[in-house]
């Protein structure tokens, strides 16, 4: 009897059972190619109906052909394996493609190696309750301006100056700034008096050679406005005299010192790299500089830039030892490439402070620091706090 066998090779085994496959026929007996064909046919579909023998699938006087029982199959399919691969690699890539490698290219204080520094890093940090945005001027018109009077009030545990001001019916804490000459508003302390003014304002010294059409002009306020205020009766000025400018309010600059939000430089040392887009030191690719980059020699003393509590301290890969300081009204400061850290997670410092030393750690070209600011969370250029 002639018998047609069929062949399962090693790559059916990696095929699945629910789809059609190719049977190898081979013939002993003299069938043409085109009846071992017809032949291979007629098993794929009696096997796939769930015969144990293959009937004869033609006409033809030789005996039926009988068949080998195949095993179920398995087909490899590629496509899970791939999307694994693609989602294993894109989570590998990922800390990569946010840090940047080479580049510092942070633009939220986010690190991937260390969760509790990404916790450290976006806690809020809840400001005053009433709202420090700067105070534009307010222009006094022509009209009569009210004499300004003052009143006493004896500073309580929990009181802050803005609460204060408000309390006082003043929309611009800045006036009780300048009127009690406060110049970190921080640091009132329960007990302490204030004078506050029936009126928003600045209190001004009068310099010498200063008239008051000239003050009143710097301050864009009339001179009917500052007369009035002040309860004079001509514009005769003394050096060293006080004024009561109404309207005014005290500039950024003045209002952010004020607030405690000028940083001093950590340490004394050469500018390398500014903040923003630069040529990356190690592969030449113009790519974005978190920070600002000064260089000084290893272990350099590193001052804490603003009174604050530290965050986080540790290592990555990027920064090498590290050490996040938080401050008031959202503000911090990060400090990287240390060889030294001398601050512990939670410690209060107050500014100028050593915290750490100049080192070479993590992603670095030689000695030097760098500094990042946040503000909310958000990177902002150093240079704009510094002075």
């Amino acid at each position: 009897m002639d018998i047609i066998t069929y062949h399962a090779s090693d790559m059916d085994i990696l095929q699945s059972d629910s789809m059609p496959f190719s049977a190898q026929i081979t013939h002993k007996s003299g069938y043409t190619g085109g009846q071992a064909r017809q032949a291979a046919v007629a098993a794929d579909m009696r096997f796939f109906s769930g015969f144990d023998e293959v009937r004869s699938a033609y006409t033809h006087t030789k005996p039926p052909a009988t068949f080998n029982r195949a095993v179920p199959l398995i087909r490899f399919n590629p496509l899970p394996f791939l999307l694994v691969f693609s989602i294993l690699y894109a989570l590998l890539a990922l800390p990569l493609l946010r840090t940047g490698v080479g580049s510092y290219s942070i633009r939220t204080m986010t690190f991937n190696e260390e969760p509790s520094s990404s916790r450290a890093l976006h806690s809020y940090i809840f400001p005053e309750q009433e709202n420090f945005t700067d105070q534009e001027a307010v222009t006094a018109t022509d009209g009569y301006v009210s004499t300004v009077t003052f009143k006493d009030y004896t500073v309580k545990k929990g009181d802050t100056v803005s609460g204060i001001a408000s309390q006082a019916g003043l929309r611009n804490f800045g006036t009780l700034l300048s009127v009690n000459n406060i110049d970190n508003a921080r640091r009132i302390s329960a007990g302490q008096v204030l004078r506050i003014p029936s009126m928003d304002g600045l209190l001004y010294t009068v310099k010498k050679n200063e008239t008051l059409a000239g003050i009143a002009a710097a301050h864009n306020v009339t001179v009917t406005a500052l007369l009035d205020a002040n309860d004079l009766t001509n514009e005769t000025l003394a050096v060293g005299q006080k004024l009561f400018i109404p309207g005014a309010s005290l500039s950024s600059f003045e209002l952010r010192k004020a607030l405690g939000e000028l940083f001093i430089y950590p340490i004394h040392g050469r500018l390398t790299s500014p903040f923003g887009y630069r040529s990356d030191p190690f592969t030449g690719v113009r790519s974005f500089h978190s920070g600002v980059d000064l260089a000084a020699p290893t272990g350099t003393s590193v001052k804490a830039t603003l009174d604050g509590r530290i965050a986080e301290t540790g290592f990555n890969r990027i920064f090498g030892n590290y050490i996040i300081i938080t401050h008031d009204r959202g503000y911090q400061s990060l400090y990287g490439h240390l060889s030294a850290i001398y601050v512990k997670r939670g410690q209060y410092v107050t500014q100028g402070a050593v915290v750490g030393a100049v080192g070479n750690t993590g992603y670095s070209t030689g000695p030097h620091l760098h500094l990042s600011i946040y503000k909310n969370g958000r990177l902002i250029n150093p240079f704009s706090v510094l002075k």
